[in-house]
C-alpha cells in the first residue's frame, strides 16, 4: 500500500512539473544607434561607403575613355581621374550629375547637376552643387590623370555620389553660366559605383 502511495505521489509531482510553464526568456533591449555628430545616420557605421568607382564610356562623337575613383570619410571625398582620347592641351568641365544613367548616346539621360542642397552652380571656394568639380586639362598626349579633394560631400548616403553619374564635357567650365557653367556637350559618362 505505501509503495502504491508513493508511486500516486511521484506521478502527481511529475504532472505537476510537465503542465507548469517554463517562464519565457527576457529579451535585451537593442542598442540604439550611434554616430558622431559630424556623421549623417543614413548608413551605419559599419555600412559606410568608403570607396567607388565609374568606368568613363565615350559619347557617339567622342573616343573618349577612363576611369575615375573616388575614396573618403564623412565630409571629403578624394577624387582620382584618368582619362584618353582628348585634344592635347584640353580644359574640360568634370560634374556629377543626377541620374545614374549613360544609356542615351549623347547622356542627356543623366540629368542636371546632382544638387541635393538646391545651391548655384559655382567653384569649389564659392557656393555650389554638390556635383560641381574642378576642370581637368589635358597633357600633351591628350590624357588626364587628375586628384583633388571635394569638401562636404559624401560617397554614399541619400546624398551621396555612390548611384549618380559622372560628366566629362567638351568645354571648360566658367563656373558662372547657370546652372551648368556653359560646358559643352557630354563627351563620357560612368555611373559612380560603391566598391
Amino acid at each position: 500500500m505505501r509503495y502504491a502511495l508513493t508511486l500516486v505521489l511521484a506521478a502527481a509531482g511529475l504532472a505537476a512539473c510537465a503542465s507548469k510553464p517554463a517562464a519565457a526568456p527576457v529579451a535585451a533591449a537593442a542598442p540604439a544607434p550611434g554616430a558622431s555628430p559630424e556623421v549623417k545616420v543614413t548608413e551605419s557605421y559599419f555600412g559606410r561607403t568608403k570607396a567607388a568607382v565609374a568606368t568613363l564610356t565615350p559619347s557617339a562623337t567622342s573616343g573618349v575613355t577612363g576611369i575615375v575613383t573616388f575614396s573618403g570619410g564623412s565630409t571629403t571625398v578624394d577624387v582620382h581621374v584618368l582619362a584618353s582620347g582628348l585634344q592635347p592641351g584640353s580644359i574640360h568641365a568634370f560634374h556629377v550629375h543626377e541620374n545614374g544613367n549613360c544609356a542615351s548616346a549623347d547622356f542627356l539621360g543623366a540629368g542636371d547637376h546632382f544638387n541635393p542642397t538646391h545651391k548655384p552652380h559655382g567653384a569649389q571656394d564659392q557656393p555650389h552643387h554638390a556635383g560641381d568639380m574642378p576642370s581637368l586639362l589635358a597633357d600633351p598626349a591628350g590624357k588626364i590623370d587628375a586628384r583633388f579633394t571635394l569638401e562636404g560631400v559624401t560617397l554614399g548616403g541619400t546624398d551621396g555620389f555612390v548611384g549618380h553619374a559622372v560628366i566629362l564635357h567638351a568645354a571648360a567650365d566658367n563656373y558662372e553660366a547657370q546652372p551648368s557653367g556653359n560646358a559643352g556637350a557630354r563627351i563620357a559618362c560612368g555611373v559612380i559605383a560603391a566598391q
